[in-house]
């Protein structure tokens, strides 16, 4: 299983979105940390670096982007956002 660790953009981003959301959000992360292998609705974003990848997930109307460093199973979030404004 990996660790979730959210950058300080992530946790003020997190804490902005409302309660019902945000405990959706929480969940799916926590599943797709139990479970990388599955699906999730993640991809790799465009353009970035082949070295280390971002990734983006989609929670509904909120995407989340991610650096995932498996060698020491642990998974970084980067941002938290509505789809309408979020920057990749």
């Amino acid at each position: 299983m990996y660790q979730i660790r959210l950058s300080r953009r992530a946790e003020k981003d997190l804490a902005a979105i409302p309660r019902e959301h945000r405990i959706h959000i929480e969940q799916r992360l926590e599943e797709f940390a139990a479970h990388p292998e599955a699906r999730h609705d993640v991809v790799k974003v465009r353009d970035s670096p082949k070295v280390a990848p971002r990734y983006r997930m989609r929670i509904g109307e909120y995407r989340a982007t991610f650096f995932i460093f498996r060698d020491i199973l642990l998974i970084e979030i980067i941002t938290i956002g509505k789809k309408k404004n979020f920057d990749y």
